[in-house]
């Protein structure tokens, strides 16, 4: 049984052309880095899959009440805009205020620090 050579970090990262710091974290995120002693090294067949585990999912488009999906989906757009509004009406109801407006006094800036 031959087994293939095990590349150090740097090496790796040097063929994939990332930072090596931000290598070694992914792996260590992932579970792809292969510790023997002090020795910190990745499997040649573990690259690959290290990139498919790094990939960034497609970002979903995000509407504002200007902007309407060209699917003509306005009523969803419509009422998401309308469940922030309730929403942010309902935190604007429940929180209290930090200090009455009749004991509030004005301080001189001379006796502020």
């Amino acid at each position: 049984m031959m087994a293939e050579r095990l590349l150090p970090i740097p090496e790796a990262a040097r063929i994939l052309g990332v930072p090596t710091e931000s290598l070694r974290r992914a792996a260590d995120c992932h579970g792809k880095t292969i510790r023997i002693g002090r020795a910190v090294r990745l499997h040649p067949k573990d690259l690959e899959e290290l990139i498919e585990l790094c990939r960034v999912p497609q970002k979903e488009p995000v509407f504002t009440s200007a902007k309407i999906p060209a699917n003509g989906s306005s009523s969803t757009a419509r009422s998401s805009a309308e469940r922030a509004r309730q929403t942010a009406e309902r935190l604007r109801r429940s929180s209290r205020a930090t200090s009455s407006t009749e004991d509030a006094q004005p301080v001189p800036l001379s006796l502020t620090r």
